[in-house]
């Protein structure tokens, strides 16, 4: 991955003259260069909005670790020095820019321990508040359905009732009149849940709730309540920021957009809201309107150009992107790189025939100058094996999801899951084991029918074949999985073993 610095075009660089004050929102299609953008408007604002009497402190929440290191390892490189009435540049501070670059549970942890909320297991001796896993969450849950066993609603699996309280948790209900006249934006339309059924789902929710407390345990959406309980009982409480960034905002809960909006200097109000709809990969869900955010009008951009992708590459992803039916809310791709190659979607047989597949497109990558490589996977718990078997086979390899740190410059093979490499680009993406075991997720699906997770799976492959600048390959094998078939076979080049 390059991490060089680039030069704002057009709608980009209008963006950084946009007004200091109120919201704003980016709309862009993937490769429009939206988190790039977020950064210089982020050093633009530090040069322009700082002066004797107060210095601008602008933070940038973007959607995961992976994404943050990007973000820490390219900042050095941003410039300003933009002129609205000109195309030249004339910097007059040195390159870089001295933000803090946090994902929103990360910051929401030193904030809740700042706050002496008890985190940790055990202090003194005593049992204090602990995160609670997803299997004990789960385990909680299927426990407290057995009380309800005489109602139709809890034949629903547990994973359905995981997914709602997380869903509640982020809209933020305050009580259950709240959750009974809720709509389920976010939530799909073909999962029907009746008034009586809600009923019995809030009791398991308050069920649920208080077995924590009971065990002084708390949930990672509970991070969000909690932080606005804090802010909300302090009326001395200071707003850290005077200009907040959100990259990948469509994936953010209500709860967590409320806390960040809270954060922001009441004399600027300035948050900038980077999103594009179709690479929304949870079941989160909101409008800007619930979390009091006016971002109509002339304080809304679209990107339009994709300036990642080449054509081929472009139409593919958008090929399976038009399978979804929700979709008024999707920015409309104008424009992509042109030449390139036709995407490779490979039918193979075994795992060890896709294997030997990958080794022999790798060698030939090997002299290639476009080789930044990265391999996806849908489930982190095979990445290590990916790394094992390119070790094997003298490849240098690193996984994006590792705690230390990320040389995206050196030529080693990233490794990563489809979720964690949103927000980056390589030349060639190898997207592997896209088998219907594995995509859609199967513990994700509530019904046999779940058009609703099988619809933000579909977006999560999209935001995965849209990393790739140059190749992508979809490789499957065994069973292959039903979004390959949802691409236009006239849009890829096949292979088969």
């Amino acid at each position: 991955m390059s991490l060089k610095p680039i030069i704002l075009k057009g709608e980009q660089k209008k963006v950084l003259f946009l007004q200091a004050t109120e919201p704003i929102q980016i709309k862009g299609v993937a490769g429009s260069g939206k988190t790039t953008v977020a950064l210089y408007r982020a050093k633009h604002l530090l040069d322009t909005q700082s002066n004797l009497f107060q210095e601008a402190k602008v933070v940038i929440f973007t959607y995961n670790k992976t994404l943050v290191k990007y973000i820490e390892a390219i900042t050095p490189y941003i410039s300003g020095g933009y002129q609205i009435n000109s195309d030249e540049v004339k910097p007059k501070k040195p390159s870089g820019i001295n933000v803090f670059v946090t994902n929103f549970h990360k910051w929401a942890y030193h904030f809740l321990e700042k706050n002496n909320f008890p985190l940790s297991e055990i202090v003194d001796g005593e049992l204090q508040y602990k995160t609670i896993s997803g299997w004990q969450q789960s385990n909680y849950i299927s426990t407290i359905q057995l009380n309800y066993f005489s109602q139709s609603i809890t034949n629903k699996s547990t994973d359905f009732f995981v997914s709602e309280i997380s869903w509640m948790k982020g809209k933020a209900f305050i009580n259950k009149s709240e959750y009974i006249d809720s709509k389920r934006t976010g939530r799909g339309t073909t999962d029907r849940v009746t008034k009586s059924d809600k009923e019995v789902i809030w009791n398991i929710y308050t069920d649920y709730n208080k077995k924590l407390q009971d065990y002084n345990q708390v949930d990672f959406d509970d991070y969000a309540l909690e932080c606005l309980k804090i802010i909300d009982s302090n009326p001395d409480f200071v707003r850290p920021f005077t200009h907040i960034i959100v990259d990948e905002a469509q994936d953010l809960s209500k709860a967590q957009i409320l806390v960040i909006s809270k954060l922001v200097s009441e004399e600027t109000r300035s948050i900038s809201i980077i999103a594009d709809a179709a690479q929304r990969i949870y079941k989160s869900g909101f409008t800007w309107g619930e979390v009091g955010l006016n971002v109509r009008g002339g304080r809304t951009i679209e990107f339009k150009i994709n300036y990642r992708n080449t054509v081929p590459i472009a139409k593919a992803a958008i090929s399976l992107l038009s399978k979804e039916t929700e979709n008024e809310e999707f920015t409309e791709v104008k424009q992509a790189r042109r030449g390139g190659e036709k995407p490779v979607v490979g039918y193979f047989s075994t795992w060890e025939d896709q294997e030997l597949y990958i080794l022999t497109e790798l060698d030939a990558l090997k002299n290639s100058e476009n080789n930044s490589t990265v391999i996806l996977h849908r489930n982190r718990n095979d990445l290590k094996y990916i790394q094992k078997f390119l070790k094997a086979n003298n490849f240098e390899t690193q996984i994006l999801l590792n705690s230390g740190a990320i040389d995206f410059q050196s030529d080693s093979i990233k490794i990563c899951t489809l979720s964690s490499v949103k927000g980056l680009e390589f030349d060639n993406v190898f997207v592997i084991d896209l088998n219907d075991d594995i995509i859609p997720y199967p513990p994700g699906f509530i019904d046999k029918d779940d058009v609703f997770h099988i619809s933000t799976e579909r977006r999560l492959l999209y935001t995965a074949m849209t990393r790739a600048r140059e190749r992508l390959y979809l490789l499957s094998s065994e069973n292959p999985s039903r979004y390959l078939a949802e691409i236009d076979e006239n849009l890829l080049n096949r292979v088969t073993k």
